[in-house]
């Protein structure tokens, strides 16, 4: 972008302020508009969908132009981070009416879709993280912060994980130093990423180190947890530079920084949370069909992000647990209790986002009227849990004291404020001594008016005299033409109309002042009392965000109890050994997608590492399989995050680690075929199992050749079993019938198989599971079922026949295309059966003689 000659001066102001930002988009306030110029203005009218036009840019040349109104800001601004952009908002500094010469302008804001605090862009019950990360030779140090919420974390791990731990938190944004974005797009190649830069010198240990303690306020970083983690000291330095230079230092909100801990919690990588379709479904890439869909009741945005969190980071500790337990077990319970908090969790805003506003001085009078009528609920529930429900009250009783932020702001601000707060009006009355003088002065103008002109008309004898008023002109007295020669020395031309002339006096000059005086005051007094406000709230951000997660956790166990109590799940016990015993389990997703009349079919299941170790399912496609082991893993990680389970019995040792390695998938972005990928995530599930995690195989080596897969899966049977380091409870299903023999020669490993019914020449898919192998695949049934042409099903079978032969050389292909199809020996005998039952008289058989004639029929037909 190239500033023309001969620019106006607006113009070179542009131009200016752009060099400054040459990778944002610029919004230049002009008036009542924001404005976009050159390249900005194209890309503007496409992604926006408004009129490029052209603005004269002095006598050289003319400039592209689009622009819209400003108060349409958030309307557009979330269009423009979507299609991802950065925006610079360049506003006027100074008001107009006292600007010499050219207004000011100077950007206050760099909008990024990892910096967003737009309501538009921002999904409510959805974090919008922020990632920084750092590379030193064979690590990373990864911060994440949530600008809308002030959640700011932090951690380090090997650089091999990094892709895995980027994934889990599905960033908006992710920042790196300049010298290391080319490495980090190495790193995570195949994935489309919003990365942006920072100086170099910005990520050096003693400027990170220095730009932490400042924004905190605290001498070092000890009391974080956070003083021997390097890495993580230069990620989270790096992000906190990054929202202080395009925020304008607007980070008050960002109260504490927290080490990310693997201990006390179960390792889900991203292959887990996509193969079990936790947050997004397979098939159609949104939330139904999904584990969140089915346990996401809550009240409030906060509850459902925080349920996002505790679902992708289960508990590993079993009394904190059991602390969760308790409290959807009290809920339940106390269906009087829940009515209640139901009611009251109606009412309770988004506090964190609120209070990210406040910091940002975006926040409205109504957003911190919401906010003390949302934290006006902890007292409440405080009365209402006060011996009555223990585990409830325990966490009621962590709350903090902040009545005084409430009291505050319902005694500065009226309780319902106006939506357009420009001509004030939301400070309540008696607050300000000062306002309240502003405000009769100004309430009083149409009284003082009437009586002036009524006071006029007299003066002059001219009853149709009036006294109004003009924007543009201010007051004005209006007399018609035919009055002319009544009018007295001391009025003062103002206006010329058609059939009127308008005038002032000295008096009338003098009050206008006055009242406009009072209006600027009022408003001029109620921004300065509304920031104070706002200032003080800030003061006790942390306390805040304290109690709004406390409320979070509320909400979530009261979610938890309504679907436990609808779905009628039942309370897990929670183990310290490593046993795994499941009664009834079903699949919390699958069951509530049945059709209506069709029931989902439960099954149970014994692991131990001892004697049960290994079980290899095995059994027909689109039997059950795979819908068996993910309502294992899915029930496993309920329990382990405070969630009752959809069985009716649930034993469940704690597991530290589950993984999954489910369907096929590829990434060609990445140079990875679906073999590859699902080799990666095997090879990710051997490298870090140990002796307390879960292991779901379903299908491992169809992605070759059918001597190579099954060769492999073998081997990573025998390994899972045999390594010492493993010995992990593992569920595998497979499609190599052969791979039952393993369990006759591995002591800890066991057949478990789908139950199928054969009826001549078809199948019925029991859909249980029971103990023992499967002798076939019965795949070329299910062909049939999907509906392949019948000369292709005649046709397998027949190859099958010589395969299982073993007579592989004889095999050959056949050009022969049969027209005609061979009447089906089952169908004969189905209509055979048919004819004989509607021969027989039921009315004439005693009971006896019914059940004789049945079993007489069952052995005619083989059945």
């Amino acid at each position: 972008m190239v500033k023309s000659k001969g620019a106006t001066p607006v113009m070179k102001q542009f131009w200016d302020a752009k060099k400054a930002y040459p990778n944002s988009l610029m919004l230049f306030r002009m008036g009542d508009f924001y404005e976009t110029f050159d390249e900005d203005a194209k890309i503007a009218s496409e992604v926006l969908g408004i009129a490029l036009t052209k603005r004269a840019n002095g006598a050289a040349s003319t400039v592209p132009l689009a622009g819209f109104p400003y108060h349409a800001i958030e309307q557009y601004l979330h269009k423009l981070l979507k299609a991802g952009h950065r925006v610079a908002i360049c506003e006027q500094v100074e008001d107009p009416k006292f600007a010499k010469g050219i207004v000011k302008r100077e950007v206050v804001e760099v909008v990024t879709p990892g910096t967003s605090l737009s309501e538009r862009f921002l999904e409510q019950r959805e974090n919008n993280y922020l990632v920084s990360v750092y590379i030193l030779k064979e690590k990373f140090g990864l911060s994440i912060l949530d600008h809308s919420t002030g959640e700011f974390l932090t951690g380090e791990w090997d650089l091999n994980e990094i892709q895995n731990v980027v994934q889990q938190y599905h960033p908006s944004e992710i920042i790196v130093s300049e010298s290391q974005k080319k490495h980090l797009e190495k790193l995570l190649i195949g994935y489309d990423y919003f990365i942006s830069t920072i100086p170099d010198w910005v990520s050096e240990y003693n400027t990170s180190y220095e730009i932490l303690t400042e924004h905190f306020k605290t001498q070092s970083l000890k009391g974080f947890g956070v003083e021997d983690y390097n890495l993580s000291i230069v990620s989270s330095g790096n992000i906190i530079h990054y929202i202080q230079q395009n925020n304008m230092g607007n980070t008050h909100h960002l109260t504490s920084l927290s080490i990310i801990q693997d201990e006390g919690v179960m390792a889900l990588d991203s292959f887990t949370i996509r193969n079990l379709e936790i947050f997004s479904s397979l098939a159609n890439q949104g939330i139904h069909g999904t584990l969140i869909s089915v346990l996401d009741r809550t009240i409030t945005s906060a509850g459902g992000r925080l349920l996002k969190r505790w679902i992708r980071r289960p508990l590993a500790v079993k009394e904190n647990i059991e602390k969760r337990l308790n409290r959807v077990e009290e809920f339940i319970t106390n269906r009087d209790l829940r009515e209640d908090v139901v009611l009251n969790l109606r009412e309770v805003s988004d506090i964190d986002r609120i209070i990210a506003r406040i910091s940002a001085h975006r926040a409205s009078p109504r957003d911190v009227i919401n906010l003390a009528n949302s934290l006006s609920k902890v007292s409440i529930f405080r009365e209402v849990f006060t011996n009555v429900e223990p585990a409830l009250n325990t966490l009621i009783s962590e709350s903090r004291d902040t009545s005084k932020i409430v009291d505050s702001i319902l005694t500065t601000l009226k309780s319902e404020p106006p939506a357009n707060i420009s001509k004030g009006g939301y400070v309540e009355n008696g607050f300000s001594k000062e306002l309240d003088e502003y405000r009769q002065l100004s309430n009083n103008a149409n009284e003082w008016l009437v009586k002036y002109q009524i006071e006029e008309q007299e003066k002059t004898s001219i009853p149709k005299l009036k006294v109004g008023y003009n924007r543009v002109f201010g007051y004005y007295i209006e007399i018609s033409k035919i009055h002319i020669d009544k009018i007295p020395e001391n009025y003062i031309r103002k206006q010329t109309l058609t059939n009127a002339e308008r005038y002032f006096t000295p008096e009338l000059k003098e009050y206008e002042n006055k009242i406009l005086s009072a209006e600027d005051k009022i408003i001029s007094l109620e921004t300065k009392i509304f920031q104070e406000l706002c200032n003080s709230i800030l003061q006790s951000a942390s306390e805040i965000q304290h109690n709004a997660l406390i409320l979070a956790k509320l909400d979530i166990a009261l979610g938890l109890a309504e679907v436990a109590e609808h779905q009628q799940y039942s309370r897990p016990t929670i183990l310290d050994d490593n046993s795994l015993d499941l009664h009834d389990s079903r699949h919390p997703v699958v069951e509530k997608l049945l059709p209506i009349g069709e029931s989902f079919i439960p099954n149970d299941l014994q692991l131990n590492c001892k004697t049960r170790q290994v079980a290899i399912i095995t059994g027909p496609n689109m039997a059950g399989k795979s819908t068996y082991l993910r309502q294992v893993g899915l029930v496993v990680i309920m329990a382990q995050m405070g969630s009752y389970v959809p069985a009716s019995l649930a034993k469940i040792g704690i597991v530290d680690k589950l993984f999954t390695r489910v369907g096929a998938s590829d990434n060609l972005a990445g140079g990875e075929s679906t073999f590859l990928v699902e080799m990666n995530e095997t090879a990710n599930i051997l490298n870090n199992a140990t002796s307390k995690s879960l292991i779901i195989l379903d299908e491992i080596g169809r992605g070759t050749s059918t001597y190579d897969g099954l060769s492999i899966a073998w081997a990573v049977t025998e390994h899972i079993h045999n390594f010492e380091a493993i010995s992990a409870k593992t569920l595998f299903a497979t499609h190599y019938h052969e791979l039952v023999k393993l369990a006759d020669d591995l002591p800890k490993a066991f057949n478990l198989n789908i139950a199928v019914k054969e009826f001549g020449n078809r199948v019925v898919f029991l859909r249980k599971i029971i103990e023992g192998g499967a002798d076939k695949s019965y795949g070329i049934h299910v062909a049939e079922m999907a509906g392949l042409p019948k000369p292709v099903i005649q046709r397998s079978h027949e190859i099958l026949t010589q395969l299982m032969s073993g007579d592989k050389e004889k095999l050959s292909s056949s050009l022969e295309v049969k027209q005609t199809v061979q009447t089906n020996l089952f169908d004969e005998k189905e209509h055979e059966l048919q004819d004989e039952l509607s021969e027989l008289n039921i009315n004439q058989l005693t009971p006896m003689e019914a059940l004789l004639k049945l079993d007489e029929m069952k052995k005619k037909h083989g059945l």
